[in-house]
């Protein structure tokens, strides 16, 4: 991708991305959430609560767009892909910070902590009045 390092840059400077999933009527629904917690290659990975309609969402439909937006540069990345839900303690554990216990408060955090990992697929690019699809 042409534009990796504008996306890492990008992703990394903004508190917040905005996360699309389809609701059971199929139709999208945007959330803020906060920014990933990995990015490695085309998988970015997120956290939430394991009982959020979200998971359940993705699971029954693993389609997902992320959009990251700087305001201060009027700079914009849509990324579309599908998100996997990764709920085994043995997937999540490495992802598990001690900071995490203020958003899960069942069984010490673990168990209401779910990882989200998006893959993407195709994406585009917005700066200058310009949209540039990857």
């Amino acid at each position: 991708m042409s534009f990796e390092k504008e996306l890492i840059e990008l992703v990394e400077q903004q508190e917040l991305c905005f996360l699309g999933s389809i609701t059971d009527e199929g139709y999208p629904m945007i959330r803020a959430m906060l920014r990933p917690i990995k990015i490695d290659q085309n998988y970015l990975y997120l956290h939430t609560n394991t009982t959020s309609n979200k998971v359940r969402q993705f699971l029954d439909n693993p389609k997902a767009c992320l959009y990251f937006y700087d305001a201060a540069t009027f700079t914009g990345i849509t990324l579309i892909g599908e998100m996997q839900v990764l709920s085994q303690e043995s997937e999540k554990i490495a992802f598990w910070k001690e900071d995490y216990q203020i958003y899960y408060e069942k069984g010490g955090g673990l168990s209401d902590f779910t990882v989200l990992k998006f893959t993407f697929a195709h994406g585009e690019f917005y700066q200058n009045f310009q949209v540039t699809p990857f």
